[in-house]
């Protein structure tokens, strides 16, 4: 019977250590970490079955936050699939893969770097996009001559950014901004082991994600809570740099963009060298 009690008694403790522990960790900064890193991993690899890039037998790695030894990015780089949004949005049937990857976690914040205005990855992205026209046997992306179509290649991190990003944090339809103030096209780059990409290198006006927490917008499951003061404006214009690599890939039937987006150019360029330019895309 003591036996009985002390064991009764034990188990009581384990669930009331268990319980505070739980508290203190849904308080605590690391909590919205691990919540990113769980519920995005789950929800990426799920998206992964249903993307071109399993439909097209095609791998695409492109190295995420932890093949470097700074605390920069987050982990690993994610999967969402938008055919149908991304159709609406060019008035014709497409299919779309985005991979992207955005600043990360400190220790000590239940923000991710993403809307640190003082961090170098303040609104910062890379990752990959995979393009297939389902209507004609057009290339999306390059006319008919072969030349970038500059117009379909920045529709694409317009519609990204502005309706998948912006739009998630609460920025109103009347806000949404991405506009390219200048740009650089240089071709015959040899880029990721492959030669013939065109490099893009733009200067854009857009909305920074800055804006005061709002409820349990879902968005901030993977970039954790805004930090935003409340007397700030919120969303307001800024300017970011873009770089992005274009290639059609007849293997594949499909136009892979490679692409990085940050207001720190040094950013950038540290990307491009160290992660990006580092992917790898091949058949399975």
């Amino acid at each position: 019977m003591r036996k009985s009690k002390r064991i009764t008694t034990a188990i009581g403790i384990v669930l009331v250590v268990v319980l505070v522990f739980s508290f203190i960790l849904l308080k605590a900064p690391l909590y919205y970490q691990v919540r990113s890193y769980a519920v995005m991993f789950a929800y990426s690899t799920f998206e992964k079955k249903f993307s071109l890039l399993d439909e097209n037998s095609m791998v695409m790695k492109i190295p995420g936050g932890s093949s470097t030894p700074e605390k920069d990015w987050f982990p690993f780089v994610m999967t969402f699939n938008d055919d149908k949004g991304f159709s609406d949005f060019m008035g014709r049937d497409l299919s779309l893969t985005i991979l992207y990857n955005f600043g990360g976690f400190s220790w000590s914040s239940s923000s991710s770097a993403f809307f640190d205005k003082n961090s170098p990855y303040f609104n910062s992205f890379y990752g990959g996009y995979v393009v297939r026209d389902n209507e004609s046997n057009k290339i999306y992306g390059f006319t008919e001559q072969g030349e970038p179509d500059v117009e379909e290649t920045f529709a694409i991190p317009q519609y990204d950014y502005k309706y998948l990003v912006l739009q998630s944090l609460g920025c109103p339809a009347s806000k949404l901004k991405m506009e390219v103030l200048s740009m650089e096209i240089a071709e015959n780059i040899r880029y990721a082991g492959y030669d013939d990409w065109v490099r893009i290198d733009s200067l854009m006006l857009v909305n920074s994600p800055e804006h005061k927490f709002k409820g349990n917008r879902r968005a901030y499951i993977q970039y954790g809570n805004p930090l935003l003061k409340e007397k700030d404006e919120e969303f307001k214009l800024m300017t970011t740099y873009g770089r992005i690599y274009a290639r059609y890939f007849p293997e594949f039937q499909s136009t892979v963009y490679l692409y990085i987006m940050s207001p720190d150019l040094n950013t950038v360029n540290q990307c491009d060298h160290a992660i990006l330019s580092k992917s790898v895309i091949a058949p399975k």
